[in-house]
């Protein structure tokens, strides 16, 4: 069993799941990034205006955090506070995957 990797973290990680149904739900979720914590946004079934507008604010929020954001299908977002840095599969090198059990 010398193959293993910990996964360890220094802080626990939660991802909230978020369907906010007007701009003041929205505002939950901020506090929720600012105490660090991962936040996937279902904006899909929302108008395009109410989407374009709170998806506006959460990417300003997590900006200003330093944080980092990515739609991950149509209408849903991932929001990441500044500890948790996201990576796309083009930008995972090598290094970053573990070793192989051949």
């Amino acid at each position: 069993m010398n193959n293993l990797i910990p996964l360890h973290r220094k802080t626990p990680c939660e991802i909230l799941l978020s369907q906010p149904s007007s701009f003041t739900e929205a505002e939950a979720d901020v506090q929720s990034l600012k105490k660090g914590q991962l936040l996937l946004v279902n904006l899909a079934d929302l108008p395009s205006t109410s989407a374009q507008r709170i998806s506006d604010y959460l990417a300003g929020s997590a900006y200003s955090l330093c944080g980092q954001f990515t739609e991950v299908g149509n209408g849903i977002y991932l929001f990441a506070p500044p500890t948790i840095p996201l990576q796309t599969a083009s930008e995972i090198t090598d290094e970053d995957q573990p070793p192989s059990q051949n």
